[in-house]
């Protein structure tokens, strides 16, 4: 009987390790120019720093306006540059020339320049 429970408790150690996954990052909070607060997670790769919405949209700072933007993905080369867009976290998007990044479709981009 203590054997079988020696092994339930081994198997279940051994399982709750192989499916653990890393924790995400926290979001922090970080005020607009006007004193408005988003919520934003911070990533860097590659050389590159830029935070995600928890939607999982692409956001930059922009030192100018002194607010977090959508980014605009340009592509530089072999590299890429992240800008501001104009367009506030949260505002709405009326432009159609300007459609926001997603960190899955930075991501793919990203993968597909380095192949």
């Amino acid at each position: 009987m203590q054997t079988r429970f020696i092994v339930f408790i081994i198997t279940f150690a051994v399982t709750g390790a192989a499916s653990a996954t890393p924790p995400a990052r926290p979001s922090q909070v970080f005020n607009q120019s006007n004193g408005d607060q988003v919520h934003l997670q911070r990533m860097k790769a590659d050389g590159l720093q830029w935070f995600v919405t928890h939607r999982g949209d692409v956001v930059v700072f922009n030192k100018q306006s002194g607010n977090y933007e959508y980014a605009r993905v340009m592509a530089d080369g072999d590299q890429f540059k992240l800008l501001p867009s104009g367009i506030k976290v949260g505002e709405k998007n009326d432009s159609s020339e300007f459609s926001i990044t997603t960190q899955r479709e930075l991501l793919k981009l990203r993968n597909k320049k380095s192949r």
